[in-house]
């Protein structure tokens, strides 16, 4: 049931998004899918990325544009079902959430108008579902998904670099989790979440860190 309503509601999006005209930041960021690189001059590189698929699968329209951006709302949706079930037990919890998730404004409206936000929402759902699996499993391998999902949202958006601190003060703040930091996992993490972002670094490095100075 909720997968169909899910589905029911990714369908609505993408008539909604081939009948509605492009914004002007969609078309900005459909120029940066046009030439592909490290980064650009306000955002990280993942926008275009998405644009971009979406256009080869669908053209150069308004659907096409927007197609990947709404169909990541697929994997988020069930990122946020695993990671509540994990944490609650509860498949009606998790049922819930993932619903809830779906027609609030930031995921009915933010997937469907293609912005760095859907690709960021994505990932930082991943990162929730990878911590949950650390907090459920005690397997210091999880660590490595949490930094490969860090590192999608850090291509995807600057504003992921709180995932840091949030982190840290999570392990900091709950005595049973401290045990981690005295282990090379978290910092094996983070090794992966540098080497995913490293492309944006590269660019800023090469374009007098115009990006990062923004």
């Amino acid at each position: 049931m909720t997968a169909l309503a899910i589905l029911a509601l990714v369908a609505l999006r993408m008539v909604a998004a081939a009948c509605t005209p492009i914004t002007f930041d969609e078309a900005y960021y459909w120029t940066w899918s046009k030439h592909l690189a490290g980064g650009y001059y306000d955002h990280p590189p993942m926008v275009a990325v998405v644009i971009r698929l979406g256009t080869l699968l669908a053209g150069d329209t308004e659907l096409g544009v927007r197609l990947v951006s709404i169909l990541l709302s697929l994997p988020m949706s069930w990122a946020v079902y695993q990671a509540t079930l994990i944490l609650f037990g509860d498949r009606r919890v998790a049922s819930t959430a993932t619903l809830l998730l779906n027609v609030t404004l930031m995921t009915a409206v933010g997937t469907m108008i293609v912005t760095p936000d859907a690709p960021l929402m994505v990932a930082s759902s991943f990162v929730l579902y990878s911590l949950a699996k650390v907090l459920a499993t005690g397997r210091g391998a999880w660590w490595l998904a949490v930094g490969a999902a860090v590192g999608v949202a850090l291509l995807s958006k600057y504003t992921a670099l709180f995932f840091g601190p949030a982190i840290l003060i999570w392990l900091i703040a709950v005595p049973k989790l401290r045990r981690w930091l005295i282990t090379p996992w978290p910092y094996l993490g983070g090794i992966v979440a540098f080497a995913l972002f490293s492309p944006v670094i590269l660019w800023n490095a090469d374009h007098q860190w115009v990006s990062f100075l923004k």
